[in-house]
């Protein structure tokens, strides 16, 4: 063999150990850095110190749809940095009264527009106090069994705005288990001889007002909600709807004026 042939055969052999080494190395280099003892973060770690990482302030726990416990959730906790640290609940939501005018109460078969049938009764007088001013008479909480209220339940009140009295007890009606003090009635009527109601003027959703004749109140509620021969009240009107509610109207007058002088909304007392 030649020199310059033995040459070329050990400089081919030097490259072929070189790059074996290499390779050697590489293997021992990623089986040291998947066991961390190079000092370099493993995939793991990575995805733990990016979690750990994250803004406190951002972090925030996730809502319970469903949730209707009332008061203050109990402490949660947050972890920056390693330690631990309470979370404090925020306070207790408080009640802000809606603000209404005399203009947004109706007269409905559930209630007085935005004031439903069973609304309790300081939530009931905050509201029609801010909307009609102080009321001209409360009767206070009486006997349910007076002759001027004969209402359900234990213990009942009227309170009075001119010609609109409403009226709470302390249940059961259809609106309020007993025990409960609720609103669950009123009457808005005319006074003797008066065409026009004294204080707040209202009217029914649908427009109707004290004073209306009966055609009037007839194209509105429909001819089958008239009654003319009731045996206590003679010609009256009649709203029903299909939960709990109802609304009845008393026509006065003769064949040809009859007007509606009267309409009261909800279970009703009978003093």
């Amino acid at each position: 063999m030649e020199r310059w042939q033995r040459r070329v055969l050990v400089g081919l052999g030097t490259v072929v150990v070189i790059m074996a080494a290499l390779a050697v190395v590489l293997v021992i280099r990623n089986a040291l850095g998947s066991s961390g003892l190079t000092g370099q973060p493993g995939a793991s770690e990575v995805a733990s110190s990016t979690t750990e990482a994250t803004d406190p302030a951002t972090e925030t726990s996730p809502d319970t749809p469903g949730n209707t416990q009332e008061g203050p959730a109990g402490p949660t906790t947050t972890t920056v940095a390693g330690a631990t640290i309470p979370t404090l609940p925020p306070p207790p939501a408080t009640f802000v009264e809606e603000s209404i005018s005399a203009s947004d109460l109706r007269l409905q078969p559930e209630g007085l527009g935005p004031i439903p049938f069973g609304t309790d009764v300081n939530r009931t007088l905050n509201t029609l106090t801010a909307a009609l001013g102080a009321p001209d008479a409360d009767s206070g909480w009486l006997p349910a069994t007076v002759d001027q209220l004969q209402c359900p339940g234990t213990r009942a009140r009227q309170v009075t705005w001119g010609s609109l009295d409403v009226f709470f007890s302390d249940g059961p009606t259809d609106w309020g288990a007993d025990g409960f003090e609720h609103f669950f009635s009123f009457s808005y009527s005319l006074s003797p001889g008066s065409s026009s109601p004294e204080g707040p003027s209202l009217r029914t959703s649908e427009g109707l007002q004290l004073g209306a004749t009966l055609s009037r109140s007839s194209s509105i509620y429909g001819e089958s909600s008239i009654t003319r021969d009731h045996p206590t009240e003679g010609t009256i009107l009649e709203v029903e709807v299909p939960g709990p509610g109802y609304m009845m109207g008393v026509f006065a007058g003769t064949d040809d004026d009859v007007l509606l002088v009267s309409l009261g909304g909800g279970t009703g007392c009978r003093g």
